[in-house]
């Protein structure tokens, strides 16, 4: 919701992730979509979406950085 009242996205191209997990609405159709997530919730829903995360990093091979 920040990206909306900043006026770099509209409504209309925002979606909840519920809805996108449910199929109510559509996710990424391409490589070049992006998804953001703002978690602006309980910090039990932070800790269960860093925890679905967690658990398919290994499926998804995404990038990371050697510090």
């Amino acid at each position: 919701m920040h990206a909306v009242e900043a006026g770099v996205l509209t409504r209309d191209d925002v979606s909840q992730l519920g809805d996108v997990l449910i199929g109510r609405a559509e996710g990424r159709t391409s490589d070049g979509d992006m998804t953001v997530f703002d978690s602006t919730g309980l910090a039990i829903q932070d800790l269960a979406i860093a925890l679905a995360a967690m658990e398919r990093a290994g499926e998804l091979d995404p990038p990371t950085i050697d510090l």
